[in-house]
């Protein structure tokens, strides 16, 4: 450790700097300190500098310090003098604290150390002791030193036009919003080069001047925004706070809106909040659609790198023996290589062809909502992938057989290849049962039941006794209340202490709207209720969610309307308590997959199809999730933190039953089919949900006597019968 001090600090002349830089930080610690005691009240600390009642702030005497270690450093600038100049650099480094310590009192020229533009201060106090820190690494601005070894003509020319670029892409950078990134840039050049192709922050001139008729641009500038930038920012904010003293804290605060104690944080523990938080990021995570390339590009990378470091293995390990595979020669072995590359490039265009087809089908057929489903399928990306990795590896390998004149066989690499071959042939197995199995109605209706009866688990954790509450006597049981729900309907009001919100005028009221799009989609999939319970009793205020789970939100349309005093609400950890995407996929929620189901049987029951043992498949799978969710669904249940309950029963009712009885015609098959669903479902859910039944029985009654005035034809169609046939056997009439 002693020899590179020798070596690195003091050989190469940095040891001012050093003591500079540690008496610059060690005056501002000492200085953060003493204020924070004296605004503390503490008796033993000496106070403030108040020579007859003048308050002399430390800015002064570090104005004074800076003056006199500068003229020091001048007039000893022509002699050898260590000492005198490490003592002088210490006493520039402790004014220089002292002066940025109060930076935001020279630039505003008022008294604002604790008021929020005091922070203002500490960045300068972290700016500063980053570029010192840097220089006492031995980096300089664009590396000016090493333009120093060559005074020619086309070093200067050159100098010069490496400077102006960099000078250029510093320009940009900051432009962008990216102060961070530009400073440090201006010693490490890569990074200015990172910091201006990158897309610039929302509230940048870049930003203002470049994407106004960009709002795609704009919507990823802000996700990025809320996703990297925003966690940065509130680690800065409290270590500047953990630094510096707390800032902007005001002495008195408006009343607040009249509400219990905050006891969230008391009441739910760290366990459960981690696991609320683990369900959100799973929830988040499934909801999210994978792009269709990432797995392809990565596996195909990869492919590239283990085909040139395994070219080296073959050198080192094979030598000059030339060992081939099975005596084969290397002429063979390219052969080979050169076929597995063509066979496995055609693969890859059967698994483009196998995805169209599906989607085709699945969109012309059944319906957009499974759409979705067939993009996010693993065997497809993963087929994809193997076989372009398969195809780049073998590529390679060929190519360096070609370039090879040693007619050695590299065995690793044919080896290697020949094991990707067989997964690759795994794949295509996997990939045959995969379209089979999309091209198959009713294996795509049992995936989409599947993906429904998994939503419903997620939305309705448990199975509940009905029992209608009142708004007088809220639930007391809210521990079955999920922690993100995926099947609103549109309006939450949501308050800490789960009381109504008052009905005068005296609190502040806003509008939170969709400021840009998501790249993702903007249909709203899925909203962390508890979250947003524990914020708005945290801000003491009442939230509603406005739009539906389902909907789609237009930028600008209003996301949450808050009412009470504005000052601590956040609107970003707002928008992260929501969830947006392309389609309202099965997967999403519950009315998500009905809706999908009901999809595939009006599909079937259009002219142009004319399939109403389809439509009867669908309505199989209809009943078994509406059976699954009368066990579920509670009514008129609302819990203290929840006012306005997710979709009810007669919600998922008429999802599931309105437009197929209005579409249903003269079908006997699937009005009988349909009578069975309600019918069988009055037989065993319980006698609160029996309402919603009975009314679609008696519509469908009064449509079938508007439609079917034949005698013969009516008795037939007020049969039910869950084969839709009108067997004696199992048929019946209600």
């Amino acid at each position: 450790m002693t020899q590179w001090f020798d070596d690195a600090i003091i050989g190469t002349g940095r040891l001012p700097l050093l003591v500079l830089f540690v008496a610059f930080l060690a005056t501002f610690l000492f200085i953060r300190l003493s204020v924070r005691m004296i605004r503390a009240g503490v008796r033993w600390w000496p106070g403030n500098v108040t020579p007859g009642g003048l308050h002399v702030h430390h800015v002064v005497f570090g104005l004074v310090a800076m003056l006199v270690a500068g003229m020091g450093l001048i007039t000893l600038a022509s002699y050898e003098t260590p000492v005198a100049d490490c003592a002088l650099a210490g006493l520039f480094g402790i004014g220089a604290a002292l002066v940025l310590d109060e930076f935001a009192l020279v630039l505003y020229l008022k008294d604002v150390y604790w008021a929020e533009q005091g922070r203002l201060s500490v960045d300068a106090v972290f700016v500063a002791v980053a570029v010192i820190a840097l220089f006492i690494l031995g980096l300089r601005p664009y590396g000016v030193g090493d333009y120093e070894q060559d005074r020619g003509a086309a070093a200067y020319a050159g100098t010069t036009v490496i400077l102006l670029a960099l000078l250029t892409l510093t320009a940009v950078t900051m432009l962008k919003g990216k102060f961070w990134t530009g400073l440090v840039g201006l010693f490490v050049w890569p990074l200015l080069v990172f910091g201006a192709v990158r897309l610039s922050r929302p509230g940048a001139p870049w930003a203002r001047w470049r994407y106004g008729l960009r709002p795609a641009r704009m919507a990823r500038a802000q996700q990025r925004e809320d996703r990297f930038h925003a966690p940065v920012a509130r680690a800065k904010k409290a270590l500047q706070e953990a630094v510096g003293g707390g800032f902007g804290v005001e002495s008195s605060f408006v009343d607040p809106m009249p509400t219990a104690p905050d006891t969230t944080d008391t009441a739910v523990s760290r366990a459960q909040r981690l696991v609320s938080a683990v369900e959100w990021c799973q929830t988040r995570r499934r909801l999210r659609s994978v792009p269709l390339w990432r797995v392809p590009a990565v596996l195909t990378v990869g492919a590239a790198v283990l085909a040139l470091v395994l070219v080296g293995v073959d050198e080192t390990v094979v030598g000059a023996e030339g060992a081939g595979v099975g005596g084969a020669g290397s002429s063979a072995a390219a052969t080979m290589l050169s076929v597995i590359a063509g066979g496995m490039i055609t693969l890859g265009g059967l698994v483009f062809t196998a995805l169209t087809l599906a989607m085709q089908f699945g969109a012309a057929q059944l319906s957009v909502r499974v759409v979705p489903m067939l993009q996010q399928g693993r065997i497809i990306r993963w087929s994809i992938g193997v076989f372009l990795a398969t195809f780049v590896f073998a590529l390679i390998i060929a190519l360096d057989l070609a370039a090879d004149s040693s007619g050695d066989v590299p065995l690793v690499s044919v080896v290697v290849a020949m094991g990707l071959t067989l997964l690759s042939t795994g794949m295509f197995i996997a990939l045959v049962a995969r379209v089979a199995h999309v091209l198959n109605p009713t294996r795509l209706l049992s995936e989409v039941a599947r993906e429904g009866r998994a939503a419903v688990s997620r939305t309705y954790p448990r199975e509940k006794t009905v029992a209608a509450t009142s708004d007088s006597a809220p639930a007391e049981a809210t521990d079955d209340k999920p922690a993100v729900d995926d099947a609103a309907d549109g309006v939450h009001p949501v308050r800490g202490d789960g009381r109504e919100t008052p009905g005068d005028d005296a609190y502040a009221g806003a509008i939170i709207p969709l400021r840009h799009a998501d790249p993702a989609g903007q249909v709203l999939l899925a909203v962390h209720v508890e979250r947003i319970a524990r914020l708005a009793a945290r801000w003491g205020v009442h939230i509603t969610v406005v739009p539906a789970v389902g909907q789609f939100v237009s930028a600008g349309a209003p996301l949450f309307a808050v009412q009470g005093p504005m000052a601590r609400v956040r609107p970003d950890l707002l928008a992260r308590s929501l969830v947006f995407g392309d389609t309202h996929s099965p997967s999403a929620s519950p009315a998500a997959a009905l809706q999908a189901l009901v999809d595939v049987a009006l599909k079937a029951l259009s002219p142009a199809v004319n399939d109403p043992s389809r439509a009867v498949q669908s309505f199989d799978y209809i009943e078994d999730l509406l059976v699954l969710l009368s066990r579920r669904v509670v009514v008129g249940a609302t819990t203290g933190r929840l006012h306005g309950s997710p979709l009810t029963w007669e919600d998922y009712v008429s999802v599931a039953v309105d437009e197929i009885r209005h579409f249903s015609g003269e079908s006997l098959m699937v009005l009988r089919r349909l009578r069975a669903v309600l019918t069988g479902l009055l037989d065993t859910c319980p006698e609160a949900l029996h309402p919603p039944l009975r009314e679609r029985i008696d519509a469908l009654d009064a449509a079938v006597r508007r439609t079917m005035p034949d005698e013969l034809d009516l008795r037939l169609a007020r049969v039910s019968d869950p084969l839709g046939l009108g067997s004696r056997r199992v048929a019946r009439s209600r």
